[in-house]
């Protein structure tokens, strides 16, 4: 008889957990069920039918057939029978980026170019819109699905968002939709601590160094890291009494000359930063910040009193990524043009100059070496600073930090900057940077054209009742504008970023957008009504939601939005 017929020979047994951690070499591991279809099916979370159960749960929204959403669980039922198997793990179906906080219109040239390198977007929206915000600079979920999100995580309604409890429902999801997350991109200044802190819970290499994480926000510990990297930074002192009773002594003792500054540490787009003429009105602004909230929602234990530079204004925009030649690399720079008004120094226009021109390369030095002072080593950054100019050397020089966001500069500006700067795709370069891939850096970042971005102000406070000159499209440099101010809403006088009645942007030659610019102003007029007395029984009415583009532009439910299907990579 025959005894190694097919049906009789032994064959070969799931080795012991011992067996193989012993003998890995030598132990052959099963390899014959590795679809990765059969061995780990994605998993959905089941369907809330009640929203008022679905308000109180962190949840998916999916896209249904008819384009509106379902709300589903975050994390689904799950069942495993054989905890340990000794085979491959499962195949991941498809890479994603996290973004968190996005705004219009930046997240469509993001997702453009996610999709290009086949990667799933994931939102995370840590303070969902409660419909009184402004749906550019927060959308809501179906906006952003609307847009190309693939999915959209949002906490709780009326619950504060847990970063921790986030990367909890982010780990699950990506183990049971067989996900892999790349990367987490900060999408404005008030997210760059969460996605510092996102990244490192996610077990991703390729984030900033949360080590240096307060430096990245805190504009106290921000000059601490600059200075001790030898870089010229203003004098300061943190004021922590509420009245204000500290600032005749720093005065004195930091030797200051008035104007100086009095701002809020964690703050952004000029919100609660007030130059002061005397003691009296630096008190006055000291007590307004501290113990207060601060634009970031978080109660402020100190104020910052700081030297008044001289010098003009700059914005200085980098990428950072291990890929580059130094690590870090300037891509575009940007004068302000600024007038003192209403107690502050008000933007007229913001104009991009040649960062290779040699009277800019003090700027380009030293923002390197903020960006590395700071831990920036992945993404872009933005620093602000003044320098002065030196007509002997023909240069500017002295340049001095104001602040720096571990993020993409707002004000469309790099926008703007792929539209003037041949071969340069910042928001590839954003992804890819976050995602720890190699960037595609430009021969050269000398803009080809003039890009100006321009504020058109109101210049009273009340109920708006007619304007003018908001037809932007008639000047002959336009490329895009943004008009926030409506009839019957209130405007003010424009004085914060957030408060100006319409943003334009514009290209062309130099004299040509500096005529456009100062006409745009000049010609838009506005008419409003008086606001209602205090007491009036007629409600003022609120104000048009600030559709600033520099602000760090919802669904009311809490959500992870998810489309029906999710592609193979």
């Amino acid at each position: 008889m025959n005894t190694t017929s097919s049906h009789t020979e032994e064959q070969p047994s799931t080795p012991f957990i011992a067996e193989v951690v012993l003998q890995p070499t030598d132990v052959p591991i099963p390899t014959d069920s590795l679809d990765s279809t059969e061995h780990h099916e994605v998993l959905m979370g089941a369907a809330y039918k009640s929203p008022t159960a679905a308000d109180k749960n962190a949840t998916v929204t999916v896209l249904g057939e008819e384009g509106a959403g379902e709300l589903r669980k975050v994390i689904a039922t799950e069942f495993v029978s054989k905890p340990v198997q000794l085979t491959s793990p499962p195949v991941v179906l498809q890479n994603s980026i996290v973004l968190i906080d996005p705004k219009i219109p930046e997240v469509k040239y993001t997702i453009d170019a996610a999709n290009r390198r086949n990667l799933m977007v994931t939102a995370v929206i840590p303070q969902p819109n409660d419909g009184t915000k402004n749906l550019v600079l927060h959308p809501t979920t179906a906006i952003l699905l609307e847009y190309g999100v693939h999915q959209v995580y949002e906490p709780p309604v009326g619950v504060k968002f847990d970063v921790m409890e986030c990367a909890y429902h982010l780990k699950t999801i990506e183990a049971q939709q067989n996900l892999r997350f790349l990367g987490v991109i900060p999408c404005r200044e008030s997210s760059v601590d969460v996605a510092d802190m996102l990244s490192a819970l996610l077990g991703l290499r390729n984030g900033n160094d949360l080590g240096l994480a307060g430096a990245r926000r805190d504009k106290g510990l921000m000059k601490v890291a600059v200075a001790n990297a030898g870089l010229r930074v203003a004098k300061y002192a943190r004021l922590t009494r509420s009245d204000g009773g500290e600032v005749e002594l720093a005065v004195e003792e930091l030797e200051l000359d008035f104007p100086i500054v009095v701002k809020t540490p964690r703050g952004w787009s000029t919100q609660d930063v007030y130059i002061c003429n005397d003691c009296q009105e630096a008190k006055e602004c000291v007590s307004k910040i501290v113990k207060s909230l601060g634009p970031d929602g978080r109660k402020t234990q100190y104020a910052l009193l700081e030297e008044f530079l001289t010098g003009e204004e700059f914005a200085v925009n980098l990428i950072a990524s291990p890929t580059t030649p130094r690590g870090v690399q300037v891509t575009d720079i940007w004068r302000y043009h600024k007038i003192f008004l209403h107690g502050t120094m008000v933007n007229t226009w913001q104009s991009m100059v040649d960062p290779h021109d040699k009277t800019y390369a003090s700027l380009v030095r030293y923002a390197e070496g903020v960006c590395r002072a700071v831990g920036i080593k992945y993404g872009m950054a933005h620093i602000e600073l003044k320098a002065e100019y030196d007509s002997k050397l023909g240069r500017w020089v002295n340049p001095a930090m104001i602040e720096v966001g571990a993020r993409m500069a707002g004000g469309r500006k790099s926008v703007m900057a792929e539209a003037v700067i041949p071969g340069w795709y910042p928001f590839a370069a954003m992804v890819d940077a976050h995602c720890g891939f190699p960037v595609l850096i430009p021969p050269s970042f000398r803009p080809v054209k003039q890009a100006t971005h321009v504020f058109i102000p109101s210049d009273k406070d009340g109920i708006l009742k007619s304007m003018s000159g908001e037809n932007f499209e008639r000047l002959p440099t336009y490329y895009d504008h943004a008009l926030s101010a409506k009839v019957g809403k209130r405007v003010r006088k424009s004085k914060e970023i957030g408060s100006f009645c319409a943003h334009l942007w514009l290209t062309g030659t130099t004299e040509e957008v500096h005529r456009d610019a100062e006409r745009a102003r000049a010609e838009f007029i506005v008419e409003v009504d008086p606001l209602p007395e205090e007491g009036d029984s007629e409600a003022a009415a609120p104000a048009a939601a600030p559709s600033s583009p520099t602000e760090e532009v919802p669904s009311p439910e809490p959500t992870v939005a998810m489309p029906n299907a999710i592609s193979v990579a």
